[in-house]
């Protein structure tokens, strides 16, 4: 009877540690599995985040682009206002600060110019 009892205790040892053999070999097959799809969400977290970085600098370039615009139109908006009040259509060249005055013309659309670089600010 204690012979069979051992081999029964046994026995179960033995079912005891083949069930912990396979749950442990399913754990590593899991765990490879999921370090697998743990890497490619890696992967693809950082190609979204290089993408990111790529539109956030773009976004920069095009925003100091039309910062510089805003900044010139204004300045010509302030030099128009300026001749509009003075009353003579006298300004000042926002390129190179020379006089400017209005050129009427008879064939073709009056313009305001700079006496001194001859650039057209502004036509009509």
């Amino acid at each position: 009877m204690a012979d069979e009892e051992t081999e029964a205790e046994a026995e179960s040892t033995t079912e005891t540690t083949a069930e912990r053999e396979a749950e442990a070999t399913d754990d590593v097959t899991i765990d490879v599995e999921a370090i697998d799809e743990y890497e490619q969400r890696i992967d693809e977290l950082s190609s979204a985040v290089e993408e990111r970085d790529e539109t956030i600098e773009e976004l920069r370039s095009v925003v100091e682009e039309q910062s510089e615009q805003i900044d010139k139109l204004e300045n010509q908006f302030l030099d128009l206002s300026a001749r509009v009040a003075d009353g003579r259509n006298l300004g000042v060249c926002p390129e190179c600060n020379g006089p400017t005055e209005k050129k009427e013309r008879l064939f073709r659309s009056d313009t305001i110019e700079c006496t001194r670089c001859g650039e057209v600010i502004h036509t009509y």
